[in-house]
């Protein structure tokens, strides 16, 4: 069972927010949670997508009380029924009730994202999600204005796939990222923490200022590459101050 990574050990501050960030745990829940403020998804909560997976992932959220919320996205293995319902006469109610019931926010602090946008009415961050992936996409075009219609002044991103060279090599050990999220990222959005998952071999933390600016980076990936739970959860406290 894997056991949290915490990188400050203890909150200096009130105005500090300690984030705790999960991703591509493809319905196994074998795993410790740290204690947090806010929880972060980076999607690929279920393997398969089934109407019975979402609804496991959405009542193991409601139990997570220790969280004062629990921002989600979906992820590839979600990717079809979330996102058309071309196969389907209608989305299955776990799926419905994820992306249209406010009560999952006002009850239960579960927030989900799906190419929009969420402030925080106490501490002031502000979230964007999109489990798009880019390699979904043939049109260029369409790619670079996907990821470049993101919000300015989003605090925390949350996208599934990785951007081009961070944390996005595959177990051959190629670069599989999208570059134009990439460019995006680092030149326009440019978000205090950016949180995803997808490639479960690049699980880890990276950041360095003279290169990407003030951006830290998390691939949260709890799966390995044979989706077995083998990362824990990373944690990180964040200031509004900085």
């Amino acid at each position: 069972m894997a056991e949290a990574v915490v990188e400050i050990q203890d909150k200096p501050s009130l105005s500090i927010t300690r984030f705790v960030c999960i991703s591509d745990n493809h319905d196994n829940y074998d795993f410790v949670l740290p204690p947090g403020d806010i929880l972060l998804h980076s999607g690929d909560f279920t393997h398969n997508g089934t109407e019975k997976e979402v609804l496991t992932f959405l009542n193991w959220l409601k139990t997570l009380t220790q969280y004062r919320l629990k921002i989600v996205i979906v992820g590839n293995h979600e990717w079809k029924r979330f996102y058309t319902k071309k196969r389907y006469k209608k989305l299955p109610p776990a799926i419905e009730q994820l992306k249209t019931d406010k009560s999952l926010i006002s009850d239960y602090g579960i927030v989900y994202l799906q190419e929009s946008f969420f402030q925080d009415p106490v501490t002031g961050w502000k979230f964007y999600g999109s489990g798009w992936l880019s390699e979904h996409c043939k049109d260029l075009k369409e790619i670079h204005q996907h990821w470049f219609s993101m919000p300015t002044d989003t605090d925390i991103l949350l996208t599934h796939g990785p951007p081009n060279g961070i944390l996005d090599k595959s177990m051959r050990g190629t670069s599989i990222g999208c570059k134009e999220l990439f460019q995006s990222v680092t030149t326009s959005v440019k978000p205090k923490l950016h949180v995803f998952g997808h490639v479960h071999a690049s699980y880890g933390q990276m950041e360095n200022e003279d290169e990407f600016g003030r951006t830290v980076f998390i691939n949260a990936s709890i799966c390995d590459s044979y989706f077995r739970t083998a990362h824990p959860p990373i944690v990180i406290d964040l200031s509004k101050d900085d």
